[in-house]
């Protein structure tokens, strides 16, 4: 009889769920790809569990609770992999305070694909140079079109590197810009008024008079092409970001 048949679950399209508590907000979610792209998770749901709706992560009444984290930021980084994964059309998150977030708990647990998108998004809206530093610095990205870049663009800018911008940053890294950014740059100014009429020439060694060693403008427009990657990559030991 057809009853008789032993059911069995599909291969690939028989999918469980889990429950997590974020904040006071339950996410009931398909649980693979979870387990397939964080080893996080993958070792957390390979950990022993309760029998039937005791397992955590099973039921709305026994959820998985993830303390430290934002319910807003839990639900960008599912945007993210469930759109990316499932091909719905384009849910994703759209600004960079929430890939930041994406960002954030990828790294945190792990789903390397899921960061890549968020690095690459990053970039694409355009993050500015300080906030480039402080996140490569906070999230380890070793990307060569990441910090040196940035550390470059500050240290050719005009305006210099601000109290709250080196707070911000980190006094350390904010120190150590200030050291590449504060090269002087010196310069011979011949001035007619310096002319050795007795000499006959200018910058005479003989009387002292003539030459004059100034300090460049802090940061004048020829200073803005200047090229302080080699110091950059000297001062902040970045060779292995190029």
């Amino acid at each position: 009889m057809e009853n008789s048949k032993e059911v069995q679950r599909h291969a690939c399209f028989y999918m469980n769920s889990v429950t997590f508590l974020v904040e006071d907000c339950l996410f009931r979610v398909p649980r693979e790809p979870f387990e397939k792209e964080s080893a996080v998770f993958c070792d957390m749901f390979a950990l022993p569990q309760g029998n039937g709706n005791t397992a955590e992560g099973l039921s709305d009444e026994a959820p998985i609770r993830l303390l430290g984290v934002g319910k807003e930021e839990f639900e960008q980084l599912l945007k993210a992999l469930f759109s990316r994964r499932h091909g719905r059309p384009p849910c994703l998150p759209d600004t960079i305070e929430q890939w930041t977030s994406v960002l954030k708990l990828s790294t945190t647990w792990g789903f390397g694909e899921v960061r890549t998108a968020a690095i690459d998004a990053l970039m694409t809206l355009g993050v500015s140079a300080i906030d480039k530093v402080v996140l490569s610095r906070k999230y380890d990205i070793q990307s060569s079109a990441w910090l040196l870049p940035a550390l470059n663009e500050l240290a050719r800018r005009a305006e210099p590197i601000g109290f709250e911008e080196a707070s911000y940053m980190g006094f350390d890294t904010a120190l150590k810009l200030a050291s590449v950014r504060e090269r002087l740059a010196l310069s011979t100014t011949y001035a007619t008024q310096g002319y050795c009429s007795y000499h006959g020439r200018y910058s005479c060694g003989s009387c002292g008079s003539g030459s004059q060693l100034t300090v460049a403008a802090s940061r004048d427009l020829s200073a803005q092409g200047l090229d302080f990657s080699q110091q950059i990559i000297t001062t902040f030991n970045l060779q292995g970001h190029v």
